[in-house]
């Protein structure tokens, strides 16, 4: 992980064009590296462009495949355990309307630079490239609760701690 400084100076300071060069890079790399295989390249975008702005290493191409599976996996479980364990769901509607009432309205510039770069609206990219994304934060908004009732705390970090432990024993 890049130091706390080191984050802070990329928040205050990355201008639209330097996130416009951080997804333009880990597009080009995502895409000889997926070979066709669209959740894939999906996967190793988000992967990348974390790796360039939070981690301090460079990703060989085999480990950037690698953690982007790893997360693909842990997306469907994490999914699944909602659904079977906790009867967690959430519909189009539902993530259409978390989207039209908060992504949709960012003005960040990693936002808009990954759109751009894309040749993607905002709106395009919330609805559709990143819609795996919001549906997880709806299903989460009513996982909450019942995460808290389980086990018997309400701090965000800690309930996020506690699930991705469910979701991790099954996974491996």
């Amino acid at each position: 992980m890049k130091s706390e400084a080191e984050l802070k100076e990329i928040l205050d300071t990355y201008t639209f064009n330097d996130y416009k060069k951080v997804f333009h890079n880990a597009i080009s790399e995502a895409e000889k590296m997926a070979d066709g295989d669209e959740q894939l390249n999906k996967w190793l975008i988000r992967t990348l462009v974390q790796e360039k702005l939070y981690y301090e290493t460079e990703l060989t191409e085999k480990q950037a495949v690698h953690l982007a599976k790893i997360a693909i996996d842990e997306d469907k479980v994490w999914k699944m355990i909602a659904k079977e364990k906790y009867g967690i769901t959430a519909t189009e509607e539902e993530v259409d309307q978390f989207i039209n009432a908060g992504p949709d309205q960012s003005d960040l510039p990693q936002h808009l630079a990954y759109a751009d770069v894309l040749g993607l609206s905002l709106a395009q990219l919330n609805h559709q490239l990143d819609r795996d994304l919001y549906e997880k934060n709806v299903m989460w908004l009513k996982l909450k609760p019942k995460l808290e009732k389980k086990y018997g705390v309400s701090s965000n970090n800690a309930l996020v701690e506690k699930y991705e432990s469910e979701v991790k024993k099954k996974v491996n």
